[in-house]
């Protein structure tokens, strides 16, 4: 009987260190898909500003935007370079729902 005991506490043992690793591994997972959907978020904005705003003011701007059902506030912020036909574009990106940055990204537009 004590045997029986002595097994059972081994593998309820083994069992929390098992869920303990599939609990940070689905945290992770999380996380890395909500960066990646920031970055694609990030890039349409600056292809938007590279494309279609033929010379975007200067100044910051928020805007929301969806992708694969989840909501992100984007925060555009274009200041000036030493070069007077160059400006540059700082983009950052959040979910929604949160305040810390999942992704930022810098380009640069040329005057048309």
């Amino acid at each position: 009987m004590l045997e029986v005991l002595v097994a059972l506490f081994i593998l309820a043992v083994a069992l929390a260190a098992v869920m303990r690793n599939l609990t940070g591994a689905i945290t992770t997972t999380g996380a890395l898909r909500d960066r990646t959907l920031a970055l694609w978020v990030a890039d349409a904005r600056l292809t938007h500003v590279e494309t279609v705003t033929k010379w975007p003011g200067l100044g910051t701007g928020h805007t929301r935007m969806r992708e694969d059902g989840r909501a992100f506030v984007v925060r555009t912020h274009v200041v000036r370079t030493a070069l007077p036909n160059l400006r540059r574009v700082d983009i950052a990106v959040r979910r929604a729902h949160r305040s810390d940055t999942l992704m930022r990204l810098v380009g640069f537009v040329r005057q048309p």
